[in-house]
């Protein structure tokens, strides 16, 4: 080693480094210790620790693993017989035994924090352990990079390391910090103080970024860590925020590992630091702008809901303020990508619940700003309900409030410019035969997973608008039948935007959800799923049936923690089935209504409100809030309607994943009868979990370890016994089947089946899903940028399943013109 930098070691002298270190202690510049007892033989001992597994790899050198284990065993046996031998010969360590703890100049000499740099520690506040405020500063004192991620800052613990920071930072002859440093925080709880912020994010060499979104709790890490060019960094992850109580006060723990020492959970957690400080929901904070310091102090107010007076108190926010957030602006930038490589058509699949309709309307604000004026708008979905809501998205992003007009539930527009309507009234009105296919330069198609219905299979034959915008949070239908071919086809076949729940839930967007699944012993084995008639078989079976009403009312008792602060969504089969279960919440003691399309239209609008505020308990609904409804207080969910469909379960997920004050996760409840044996398990839980049929299998039998943080499922006993039994019959796939879901992903992947079938290989486990090369999670090729180094592991291309195909059929084309 010619050179050794500057700074703290603690490292044993072998013979390539003895001779320089002793002269640079010669001439006052390093520090060495003789190391003598105990301490030697630890040192000596994790020397050969950290050696032996290079010795055992090189003696290993062999293909055959025979051979390799003879190998290795022949030099354990070997080093053993050697170690026992009196005359053993020199090695490279030689006495006495030295270790090399600093190297400085102009007798800079650094102070060593107490507990080392190469062994790790706990914290744990007690009276007679080291001091973490102590080693903190003392690592401050030596470190040449810091990184630090909080989820509060607050002026009474920056004030206690105020004096280190300032010598850590200050700025040479070379006008450069000593240290520089990287700080992650957030205005979560409102906890962080912006007076502490500004004066740390204004000393030499110091970058801060902060998330602004109070609601948001996914900044949970406390760490703090010390690089040195020595190579004998610390980090300290535990409890510890950058407040007094943390760092003097509190009962924290805190773990300290090394670089020197634990060199694979060093480079984790740098890797991870890295992940969240490029995430674009961190937002770089310049206490020299203005701008900067008064979001700061909004979003912190807001954080601490602060309504009361003063001169920093926020407004109500207004439709001026509206405005994308990052992960929607990176959708947004996804879509202009799209159209510069000449895709005008095009897919967004992004969870409910993350703002698929501000997409769209910011998106259409762009073409505003591109073309000039308001280009022509055709906004279509299926329910009026959608179509509100829309409006006033867009309303309020265009900050327009007279934007608009609504063709549906009687309705009658001024003008065709700007309409929001619903399928069935373009039909009725035949709005193409009237103005043409090509008169509205934007159309957008809501809940567009319906496109295969023929009312909106015929509409999108016909129209030709200059850009078209499919919004889905489930393009998976239950029939099989794809979405993608009725938009540009990318280069790999996957929709233009995609943010899938697991993404979502993994970014924070939404709130976790704890599901549970239990038996009810209700015979399900004769209905016909995804059959015309489903739903009459299903009420014949389960409305009116007490026995498994007493047994959804004993799960609320057993699995709800708090009824009074319970907010409850009961998915029902039919009006008969919500109107009984209502009457057995009620006898239950939960205030509970039937909310259905014969339930009258102000006393639907009414229901949600009650919910929220607590004078319901549970609101028995059928289909009616599966879409287009927010109920953000929900924190309960009852499934109540079994279902094969994974646009049903997934959107019926949806309803309680909003994110809410005070909500911390939703609880999901969902009720397993005895279904056949071929009963798609694996579609309905692939919806929310994005695993393949045996990930599925594996961690049914053995927990989901890979889920969102925050997130859990489970089953009892018998419910997991009879998801086992459907995942293995699944997975038991004929020659027929298999053919059969080739031909659907093929047609989801390029918009027609293949050529030829039977040029496919049968090896795949799940056709229909694309699986991560590491064997975690089914994800899109190309995501929304999104934090998470566990989250970055689970991320590949098509890969994780082996299956091969000829060439598959041209995808049609010409649905639109230009």
């Amino acid at each position: 080693m010619a050179h050794l930098p500057n700074g703290l070691y603690d490292l044993l002298l072998d013979e390539r480094i003895r001779t320089l270190a002793l002269q640079l202690r010669d001439a006052g510049q390093a520090d060495i210790e003789h190391l003598t007892g105990t301490a030697r033989r630890q040192r000596l001992t994790e020397v050969l620790t950290r050696l032996l597994p290079e010795l055992l790899d090189q003696a290993a050198e062999a293909e055959d693993d025979s051979a390799r284990e003879e190998r290795e065993l022949a030099l354990i046996n070997g080093l053993l017989a050697h170690l026992r031998r009196s005359d053993t010969p020199a090695s490279d360590w030689s006495a006495p035994v030295l270790a090399l703890r600093a190297i400085y100049r102009n007798n800079a000499r650094p102070a060593h924090p107490p507990t080392g740099l190469v062994a790790p520690w706990l914290f744990t506040a007690g009276r007679a352990d080291p001091s973490l405020f102590a080693e903190l500063r003392a690592e401050l004192g030596s470190a040449d990079r810091v990184d630090i991620v909080v989820s509060f800052i607050t002026w009474s613990g920056l004030r206690k390391l105020r004096d280190v920071l300032d010598a850590a930072t200050a700025v040479g002859a070379d006008g450069q910090p000593r240290t520089r440093l990287r700080v992650i925080t957030t205005t979560y709880t409102g906890a962080t103080e912006a007076r502490a912020v500004e004066e740390l994010a204004g000393l030499p060499g110091v970058e801060l970024r902060i998330s602004l979104d109070g609601r948001r709790s996914r900044l949970h890490a406390k760490a703090w860590l010390f690089h040195r060019a020595t190579g004998f960094g610390t980090a300290f992850v535990g409890s510890a925020n950058l407040s007094a109580a943390a760092l003097l006060g509190g009962v924290e723990w805190t773990v300290k590992f090394t670089q020197a020492g634990q060199a694979d959970l060093f480079a984790a957690a740098e890797a991870h630091f890295e992940t969240l400080w490029n995430d674009p929901e961190f937002q770089r904070f310049d206490p020299r702008d203005d701008s900067h310091s008064q979001k700061l102090r909004r979003a912190l107010q807001q954080a601490k809901g602060n309504k009361g007076g003063g001169a920093e108190t926020i407004a109500t926010p207004t439709w001026f303020d509206l405005q994308p957030k990052s992960y929607q602006q990176a959708m947004l930038d996804r879509l202009a990508a799209e159209r510069r490589h000449g895709r005008a058509r095009n897919l967004v699949v992004a969870a409910t619940g993350t703002g698929k309709t501000v997409v769209a309307a910011f998106d259409y604000k762009r073409l505003c700003e591109q073309q000039g004026g308001r280009p022509r708008l055709l906004f279509v979905a299926h329910r009026v309900e959608l179509l509100r809501q829309a409006m006033e998205t867009y309303r309020q992003v265009l900050r327009a409030p007279a934007f608009g007009e609504l063709l549906a539930d009687g309705a009658e527009p001024e003008g065709s410019e700007h309409l929001f309507a619903t399928i069935m009234s373009v039909a009725a009105r035949e709005l193409l035969a009237r103005h043409g296919a090509d008169y509205w330069n934007t159309v957008v198609i809501d809940e567009c997973h319906h496109l295969p219905a023929s009312q909106f299979d015929a509409f999108a034959n016909q129209i030709r608008p200059r850009y078209l915008l499919g919004l889905t949070a489930t393009p998976e239908r239950a029939d099989g039948r794809s979405v993608l071919h009725y938009f540009d086809a990318r280069p790999d076949g996957s929709p233009a935007v995609e943010l899938r729940l697991w993404d979502a839930l993994d970014q924070q967007l939404l709130a976790p959800f704890e599901y549970y699944a239990t038996n009810d012993s209700t015979d399900l084995s004769a209905i016909r799923w995804n059959q015309p008639g489903e739903l009459g078989q299903l009420a014949k079976v389960i409305s009116g049936n007490d026995a498994r009403a007493r047994r959804v009312t004993q799960a609320v008792r057993e699995y709800v923690a708090d009824h009074a602060a319970m907010r409850a969504i009961a998915f029902c089969v039919d009006i008969a089935h919500a109107d009984f279960m209502a009457s057995c919440f009620d006898a239950a003691g939960l205030p509970a209504r039937a909310i259905t399309s014969a339930t009258p239209r102000d006393e639907r609008e009414r229901a949600p409100r009650e919910l929220a505020a607590g004078t319901l308990k549970v609101l028995c609904t059928v289909d009616l809030y599966n879409e287009g409804v927010d109920i953000p207080e929900a924190n309960t969910l009852l499934f109540l309607r079994p279902t094969q469909s994974p646009v049903v379960f997934q959107q019926q997920l949806g309803r309680g994943l909003r994110l809410a004050d005070g909500k911390d996760s939703c609880l999901v409840l969902d009720f397993v009868g005895r279904l056949q044996n071929d009963f798609r398990f694996d579609v309905l839980y692939r919806a929310i979990t994005g695993l393949n049929r045996q990930q599925l299998i594996e961690a049914v039998e053995s927990g989901f370890t890979t889920l969102p943080p925050g997130c859990h499922i489970q089953f009892d006993r018998v419910a997991r016994e009879q998801v086992l039994t459907g995942l293995r019959q699944i997975s038991r796939q004929t020659w027929r089947r298999l053919t059969a879901e080739l031909r659907y992903y093929a047609s989801t992947r390029r918009g027609a089946p293949p050529s030829a079938a039977s040029r496919c290989s049968p090896t795949t486990t799940t056709p229909s899903a694309r699986i991560s090369s590491t064997g975690n999670r089914r994800t899109p090729p190309d995501p929304i940028p999104r934090p998470g180094a566990a989250t970055a592991n689970r991320r590949a291309t098509a890969g994780g399943s082996s299956f091969s195909c000829g060439k598959h059929a041209d995808r049609r084309t010409g649905r639109w013109g230009r």
